[in-house]
């Protein structure tokens, strides 16, 4: 068994190596003991070696690393790839008072990971906003790990960013939704809107409605004037259909030149006057090119235990006896 002066002096250095302050009170009995004097420098020479490796390794780390203290979030250390990262603050970074806040992380994702490193030591993988001084904002993947230091608790984070993956996250997202060409909804996610306003109408008696909007004379547009021409036909009628309906109303294309409108919580004659406000609109608006456009509109609206499909046969009924009619006006079925 160890006696106690030899675990008082291994309590020590234990102390010693984790940073933290010193006994004086062994300093005090042991100080001019020459045994002791080699040993405590001996360690001492350890643990300089030690942090020394630690900021080569910290610096050459290749993600941005920074050490910050847990409570007020003050910026210790950083290594160079957190400075390449936001080389815009690196005055303020090396002036040595740059705290978390300061770097414009979002203050309650920050007290978020806090209260996980308090509670397991460690944080792993969250997604924090962060703005630098031109006001660009990118995305920090953030893990991080309680440390002691000086027997302060600290904060070692590891920030990767993940901005351009987020952004082929959204756009991979964006077509998997959006027509490609009109930047409208896709007859994919129209049809998962036409089931689930048919299933609330069910549901809860509210009315609905669909607007079905065939652009008049599109091929011969394009044989006339090419496809491109066209292409910007339906770019133009998409957007003003987009400028000119409620923001709950949902618009999509449908087909080739055909574009639905579901209009929630609409019933048959909401319906048609809408669908007589797009005409004029779009009867009265000049484009290059081709001058002026229009449209034939088919309205229909929701019917108990009425299917999707039935509901756009019912709308296509509509479009194609407006087109019988001379084309550029509303009908309903």
């Amino acid at each position: 068994m160890l006696n106690a002066e030899i675990r008082e002096l291994i309590k020590y250095l234990k102390s010693i190596v984790a940073e933290e302050k010193p006994d004086n009170d062994v300093l005090e009995k042991y100080g001019k003991d020459p045994d002791f004097i080699e040993l405590n420098e001996i360690v001492g020479g350890i643990r300089s070696a030690c942090k020394k490796h630690f900021e080569m390794i910290f610096d050459l780390f290749p993600d941005p690393t920074i050490i910050t203290t847990m409570e007020d979030g003050k910026l210790l250390a950083y290594n160079r790839a957190f400075y390449k990262l936001i080389q815009t603050r690196g005055k303020n970074i090396m002036a040595g008072t740059t705290n978390i806040h300061d770097l414009y992380f979002e203050l309650d994702k920050r007290d978020q990971l806090i209260k996980e490193l308090k509670r397991t030591g460690v944080s792993e993988n969250m997604e924090i906003m962060v703005n630098d001084v031109n006001g660009e904002m990118f995305v920090g993947l953030v893990s991080a790990q309680a440390i002691t230091i000086d027997g302060e608790a600290h904060i070692l984070s590891v920030i990767r960013d993940i901005t351009e993956i987020k952004r082929l996250e959204e756009e991979i997202k964006k077509l998997s939704i959006k027509d490609k060409l009109t930047q409208v909804f896709n007859r994919q996610k129209l049809d998962e809107f036409l089931q689930f306003e048919l299933e609330r109408s069910e549901r809860t008696k509210a009315p609905f409605s669909v607007m079905l909007v065939d652009v008049d004379s599109l091929r011969t547009i394009n044989e006339t004037y090419g496809h491109q021409v066209g292409d910007e036909m339906l770019v133009a009628v998409a957007a003003m259909l987009m400028d000119n309906v409620r923001v709950t109303d949902i618009v999509g294309r449908w087909s080739g030149e055909e574009f639905l409108v579901i209009l929630p919580d609409t019933d048959e004659k909401g319906a048609i006057i809408l669908a007589e406000k797009t005409r004029t609109i779009l009867e009265k608006t000049h484009f290059n090119t081709v001058g002026t456009l229009t449209a034939s509109f088919g309205v229909s609206a929701y019917r108990k235990d009425l299917l999707p499909a039935t509901l756009i046969s019912r709308a296509h009924t509509a479009r194609n006896r407006a087109k019988e009619k001379g084309r550029n006006r509303v009908e309903y079925q």
